[in-house]
């Protein structure tokens, strides 16, 4: 396995993964808790609003965690779309209409993402500070967290749960 890099916007992007409200399973709530505790020690942060130098932006970061989260799209509902598809196609241009669209949802949910994630960050370095720090998977282990141990969702483990 290659050995990842570990910077203040993964700090911030784990914090975000321990704020989701649902995960396929229990081992990724925690995993991203326990790789937040061993990331804001190696790092000297404690992400919280008591230790934010401002209240007030920490409103306003919580919000925009809150609002990432919500980010979503009409096919992110369906297990299965294989008839909505056939009955779209079966529309002609109307239904190529509604496929166009489709993606430029997708699309913009794509930007949404990244102008929330970049707010995300420029809040974290007003309300704690510039962390310059990098580490490496190598590193984190000597910290003692191993992160090859990280649940992925096409792990045949949760292949029931899906």
């Amino acid at each position: 396995m290659a050995s990842k890099q570990y910077d203040f916007k993964t700090l911030v992007q784990t914090y975000i993964e321990t704020k989701r409200k649902y995960h396929l399973h229990e081992d990724f709530k925690n995993y991203y808790a326990r790789l937040l505790k061993h990331l804001e020690a190696i790092f000297k942060v404690e992400i919280s609003p008591d230790k934010s130098r401002d209240k007030a932006l920490w409103m306003l970061f919580d919000a925009t965690i809150r609002s990432y989260l919500q980010i979503t799209h009409p096919w992110n509902y369906f297990l299965e779309d294989t008839l909505i598809n056939a009955r779209l196609e079966q529309q002609g241009e109307r239904g190529e209409q509604i496929f166009a669209l489709s993606n430029r949802l997708g699309e913009l949910n794509d930007e949404s993402k990244e102008l929330h994630l970049q707010m995300l960050y420029d809040l974290f370095e007003i309300m704690f500070g510039k962390v310059d720090k990098v580490l490496t998977s190598k590193e984190l282990k000597t910290g003692g967290f191993d992160d090859s141990t990280e649940p992925h969702t096409w792990d045949a483990k949760y292949d029931n749960l899906r």
